[in-house]
Order: C-alpha cells, then sequence, then structure tokens
C-alpha cells in the first residue's frame, strides 16, 4: 500500500497525515514505536484528516476525517469542510428554524433531523429515539451531500421537487464501490433516505414521487451465533483476576475482571434477556408458586417501551422469565431465601457502580476473555441471547414467541435462531424407532 504523503501543492491550514492506531498525527516518527516512519506497518491506518480552529474558543476545533487516500483529492475536501465550517458558525449540526417550510434537499434535511430531535412543536409526533440512530441520520445524509457534490450537483441549491431517479441513478455504485458499503448497511441507508423522502412528501405535500422507492434491497448472509456447551464451560473457566488483564496501546493495563462475571453470563444464558433487562431484575419481580419457589421472572421490556415512547402515566410491557432449572440453582447461590421481596438487584448485588458502567463491562469482558478460548470465533455478549432463544426454538417450536414476546417467527428466524442448535437438538429425532 502507497504511504501518504503531507499535500505539497497547496497548503491548507491544519491539514495533516492522522494515524489511527496510534491516535496521533504521522510525523517523522511512529507515534506507537517511536521509530522512523517510513518502517511503521501500520500504513493502512493512516488517513488524511483536517483541523480546524473555531474563532474566540480558546483552542476548540473541528476534526473530519477524510475519505480519500488521494493527495488532491484531501485538499479538495479540507477546503470544503473548512468553508462548510465557516458557513454554519463551525457548527456540524444540521438546523432549521420550525416555521421555515424547506425547499432545498439540504434544508429538508435540517427540517427532518429537527423533526427526529422532537423540536417541533407537534407534542403527538414527539417519540425517544437513541443518541446512535440520530447519529447515524446525520451520517447518511452527509454521504447523500458527498455523492450530490461528486455529481456536480449542488445540494444547498437543489430543491427537493428536482431530486428524481436521474440524480440517484448511479447512488447504487456510489455506495457498494466508493463507500465500499456490504449489504446490510446498503440497505439501512437505502431504507433510511427512503423514509426521509416520504416524510417531506407527506408533511409538505410535495407533488413528486420518492426516487428511493426504485431501490431494491440486497440479499444479505444470515449470520446468527450462538455459544457450544463446550465453549460456554470453558469461557467460565478462564475468567479469572490474572486473565482479565488487557495491555492497552498506551501501555497501560485494564483489569475486566469482576467476582460477579461469572453470574452476569449465566443469568443471560438462562434467561435470553437483554443487558438493560439483566442489570435491572430485581429480587421483588420474582414470582413463587404455592411451594415458595421461584418460577417466574417479572421485568419490564425496556427496548420496547422506549421504541413505544411509553410514557410514565401508561400500562409498561412486561416480560415473565420462565426460572428453568438451572436458573433457580443460581438464584439460590444469589441468596434468593435472604433478599426474596426486597429492592436488591439479582446481579452484582453489592456493586455500587452505576448500572449502564455494568452493562458496558458486562459485553467488554465477554469479549475479553472469549478471545482466549482461540475458537476463531467472534462472539459478542448478546451471542448469549440468540443462545437461549435458539435452543427454546427447537424445544418449543413457534409457541417459544410466547416466552420471547417477538412479534413475529420470522424475527426469531432470521435475528435470533441458529439453524445448527435446531440440527443439533434434532439428532435425537427418532423417526419410526428405526
Amino acid at each position: 500500500m502507497r504511504r501518504l504523503k503531507n499535500p505539497k501543492k497547496i497548503r491548507v491550514p491544519g491539514l495533516y497525515i492522522y494515524c489511527n492506531k496510534c491516535k496521533l498525527k504521522v510525523d517523522q516518527k511512529c507515534g506507537l514505536t517511536r521509530k522512523k516512519i517510513n518502517l511503521c506497518t501500520e500504513i493502512e491506518n493512516h488517513k488524511y484528516k483536517v483541523f480546524v480552529y473555531i474563532p474566540g474558543s480558546a483552542g476548540r476545533a473541528k476534526t473530519k476525517v477524510l475519505d480519500t487516500k488521494d493527495e488532491n483529492e484531501a485538499i479538495k475536501q479540507a477546503l470544503a469542510f473548512r468553508e462548510e465550517m465557516e458557513r454554519c458558525n463551525y457548527s456540524n449540526k444540521i438546523s432549521i428554524t420550525k416555521t421555515q417550510v424547506p425547499r432545498t434537499i439540504v434544508e429538508g434535511m435540517a427540517y427532518y433531523i429537527s423533526y427526529l430531535n422532537n423540536e417541533t412543536p407537534h407534542e403527538q409526533e414527539h417519540k425517544q429515539r437513541s443518541k446512535g440512530h440520530l447519529n447515524e441520520v446525520e451520517r447518511y445524509f452527509k454521504y447523500f451531500v458527498h455523492y450530490l457534490e461528486m455529481q456536480e450537483i449542488i445540494s444547498t441549491s437543489l430543491r427537493i421537487e428536482k431530486l428524481d431517479k436521474d440524480i440517484v441513478g448511479k447512488l447504487k455504485s456510489y455506495l457498494l464501490e466508493e463507500k465500499n458499503f456490504a449489504p446490510k448497511t446498503y440497505n439501512k441507508f437505502i431504507g433510511t433516505m427512503r423514509v426521509f423522502m416520504d416524510f417531506l412528501i407527506e408533511e409538505f405535500e410535495f407533488g413528486i414521487k420518492n426516487p428511493f422507492k426504485g431501490f431494491k434491497r440486497l440479499k444479505t448472509e444470515k449470520k446468527v451465533n450462538t455459544i457450544s456447551k463446550t465453549e460456554f464451560h470453558g469461557l467460565l473457566k478462564i475468567i479469572t483476576q490474572e486473565n482479565g488483564i488487557q495491555t492497552l496501546s498506551t501501555g497501560q493495563n485494564k483489569n475486566y475482571f469482576k467476582p460477579w462475571l461469572k453470574n452476569a453470563f449465566l443469568l443471560a444464558l438462562l434467561t435470553g434477556r437483554r443487558r438493560e433487562e439483566l442489570v435491572e431484575m430485581k429480587f421483588k419481580g420474582i414470582i413463587e408458586n404455592e411451594d415458595k419457589e421461584p418460577i417466574s421472572i417479572c421485568i419490564e421490556d425496556f427496548k420496547v417501551n422506549r421504541s413505544n415512547d411509553i410514557s410514565a402515566k401508561e400500562a409498561v410491557k412486561l416480560i415473565y422469565v420462565p426460572v428453568i432449572s438451572p436458573l433457580k440453582n443460581l438464584l439460590y447461590t444469589l441468596d434468593y431465601y435472604q433478599y426474596k421481596m426486597t429492592d436488591k438487584y439479582i446481579l452484582a448485588t453489592e456493586e455500587t457502580i452505576k448500572r449502564k458502567t455494568i452493562m458496558d463491562l458486562m459485553s467488554k469482558a465477554f469479549t475479553h476473555y472469549f478471545k482466549q478460548l482461540k475458537t476463531n470465533k467472534k462472539l459478542q455478549f448478546s451471542d448469549l441471547r440468540k443462545t437461549y432463544i435458539s435452543h427454546l426454538y427447537a424445544k418449543h417450536g413457534e409457541k417459544a414467541r410466547i416466552i420471547t414476546k417477538h412479534s413475529g417467527e420470522d424475527v426469531m428466524m432470521n435475528h435470533y435462531i441458529d439453524e445448527k442448535v435446531i440440527s443439533e437438538v434434532a439428532m435425537d429425532f427418532d423417526l419410526f424407532q428405526l
């Protein structure tokens, strides 16, 4: 791979080469090894980056990693970014006044972002949306503006009603070849733009057709990963303080070990619930039978309630997790009889850090420890949920949806069911007792 060179033809203030590996400006020496830069083996992580100081801000700046390896194109993008920052008063947030009717495509994007941020006076349209979703929409808008620039179309003057199939005709090639989008990302991008244009057409009654409706979804590879019995037991064995140490690129050590980690992984596997639900489970949510034995755990479905924007006065959606035999044993080891009917958390009962911190730590610790098994599989903490649902479906079929609370069987099959697990369970199927 060719090494990047600092642009010499036109001196653009703030344009330099940045290393995504060591997170430093590329100079005469490598920021990681301190050896000469021509000996650096991380050239694929070298990117052009532009740095624009904000006037009167005591040194604060706006930065952007450029999506090009070409020296001339880097200069062009850096100058364009500087002009954009000056034009929008050094804010990369798209904004628009609430009373202004959008005319250009950029104004339409600005209005839509305001709508997603609940900045309209129509409370009936307000909805809680994640920061990740909002950032994703803005990112996709910037990609589309860049696409228009490559077609020599000025986005700030392109009127909404002029956006047609001819203009978006080369968008597929741009996303798949220029941006190197995977099919899943491509589908998300087109879906976002389609919803955006539908919104504008309905909101302001533009008499046009949505140019994004002609794009067909690309087929994506179904990847549902689960953990095997051997892998899970091996994982539990290596969860020690010594194995929890990771040396960071800065040379510092970080330890992911917590005494409650094994219980966290067990609770995730035996309930099939999401991280937020796991860390919020409380002993008072456990329901007993007539023999005073736990039979289910009642917990709020935070994801669904958040997406439905449930208010404080509405009835929230609840989930009743069946207490299977190994889960019952786990609850007993967690001092169920001592804490039952109390407000104590089931997981990490005496932990003082925030529940959100526990959530993040569970995910990072799972990835850290699982790598040490050297299975060549890339599993995440969320795959414990898929393992539970796959085995539940193999045992009970479509009835499993009653427990998981999924909207349909298709959702389970496409996102949660590992067909290898189904095949493994089916090996015990005795046909005609042959």
